[in-house]
């Protein structure tokens, strides 16, 4: 297996083209030819994918040992992606000390249109723990906090939240797969 460091470098497929190339070029075009009329291919516009961008997502999901890596254009797109999991009606426990962009998407997008949430000190897990619901689906917080750095535990509060049977979404910008593997 290609270790960590290596797949940082290089990535997880050489060779991806006919060039011979050892790293998976960056593929500027915006749209894909088809060979024929209502023919079935992997890309057709830039937008919905291409080569780079699966290359990116295959090595995200080989460092983050997952089974997908989904690349977006910002982490805000990431974020809201991930938390569109949950629908109206659905408790979601949050940080209370996340990053200002994903407090005011939490609170001025989502909460309008039906997700709840409670706000917590993710490092108290015993607060945590006492916010669930019988509605929570899912806790989502940073493990180092932005923007006071505050320290949370990703074993712990994974745990409560299985416990509940609870999604748990973690934003690691700060330490990245190389530091931590949520």
């Amino acid at each position: 297996m290609v270790k960590f460091n290596t797949l940082l470098v290089r990535g997880g497929r050489p060779n991806d083209n006919s060039t011979g190339a050892v790293n998976v070029p960056i593929y500027n075009s915006s749209t894909f030819r088809y060979p024929k009329l209502g023919a079935d291919v992997k890309w057709d516009y830039e937008r919905s994918g291409n080569p780079t961008r699966d290359a990116v997502e295959d090595v995200c999901a080989q460092l983050e040992n997952g089974d997908r890596g989904f690349a977006f254009s910002s982490g805000m797109a990431a974020i809201h992606a991930a938390l569109a999991l949950f629908k109206p009606g659905d408790h979601l426990i949050i940080g209370d000390n996340i990053y200002g962009g994903t407090f005011r998407l939490v609170n001025d997008f989502l909460k309008p249109r039906g997700l709840e949430s409670t706000e917590v000190d993710t490092q108290d897990v015993d607060a945590v723990a006492a916010a669930f619901k019988s509605n929570t689906k899912g806790v989502y917080f940073e493990p180092v906090t932005n923007p006071l750095l505050k320290v949370s535990s990703v074993k712990q509060i994974a745990q409560i939240a299985h416990d509940h049977d609870a999604l748990v979404v973690v934003d690691n910008t700060f330490l990245t797969p190389y530091l931590q593997r949520p």
